[in-house]
């Protein structure tokens, strides 16, 4: 119990210093803006990932209830790991669109690269899902 109580005032520390560093490395401004990007952050995952997350869960569950659970599981994660990384190449995708003032800073083809992506994870979680199903209709075969 001790233990977990020097990591929790351990962190709280830490938390403290970094909140320290915060203001006195940024102007009003900037921390403002740092402000409305953890605002805007947090207001994509409770309006749009969250509710699309839900929502797949829903559809797998109604309409494929002879499905293992794993499988929705797998499913929802995926998901959400395209959907994490897509929040977090979309200011690239935007800075490359307005052109940036130095054009080394944003050089890669993010666009081509998210669809890579999207499709690497299609692939992992068709792949991983077939190996549950087929596991789980082996096991109940072996049952019966």
């Amino acid at each position: 119990m001790r233990a977990r109580v020097a990591i929790g005032a351990a962190g709280v520390a830490l938390i403290g210093v970094g909140g320290v560093f915060l203001l006195l490395g940024l102007g009003p401004a900037e921390i403002a803006g740092l402000v409305a990007w953890l605002a805007a952050a947090v207001v994509l995952h409770d309006a749009l990932l969250v509710p699309a997350v839900t929502t797949i869960d829903l559809l797998l569950r109604r309409t494929a209830r002879r499905l293992p659970p794993a499988v929705v599981a797998v499913v929802e994660a995926g998901f959400a790991v395209g959907a994490l990384i897509t929040a977090m190449v979309v200011p690239e995708l935007v800075a490359q669109a307005r052109g940036p003032r130095n054009p080394t800073v944003v050089p890669g083809d993010y666009a081509s690269r998210l669809a890579v992506l999207w499709i690497a994870i299609s692939i992992v979680v068709s792949l991983t899902c077939s190996v549950i199903v087929l596991r789980t209709r082996r096991a109940s075969r072996r049952r019966r």
